[in-house]
């Protein structure tokens, strides 16, 4: 996968150097969040500011699903993976609908992992 070979590249650059400009430091941060969630990141945390109107998609080419707001918010998710998402943000995908190209079995996959994760008993 592409998306990976960019990860693992910029992964072992950055392991003997920090980032040195603004996009670097975005882009790290990006990558570290698609391959690597964590519950503290600050992204996370702040998932309760994350309102309607939301568009959600899907890059079926690179397996990598995109949830965006009005007011800047992105968040790039790898399929395969499953995130510390807040049920709300869940539901509010599954009220928006996944917006693809087309029809694919990738995408009844990814509704179906986000459909069961969105009623799980929290704990």
């Amino acid at each position: 996968m592409r998306i990976k070979k960019i990860w693992e590249d910029h992964q072992g650059r950055f392991n003997s150097t920090e980032p040195t400009d603004d996009k670097e430091i975005t882009l790290w941060v990006e990558m570290k969040r698609l391959f690597e969630p964590n519950t503290d990141d600050t992204l996370w945390k702040h998932q309760r500011y994350i309102h309607d109107p939301l568009k959600w998609r899907l890059y079926d080419t690179c397996g990598v699903h995109h949830v965006s707001t009005e007011r800047g918010i992105d968040i790039f998710m790898l399929v395969e993976k499953e995130y510390p998402l807040s049920k709300g943000v869940l539901t509010l995908m599954l009220v928006n609908k996944l917006l693809v190209e087309q029809h694919s079995e990738m995408a009844n996959e990814l509704l179906r992992k986000i459909f069961i994760q969105a009623n799980r008993p929290r704990q």
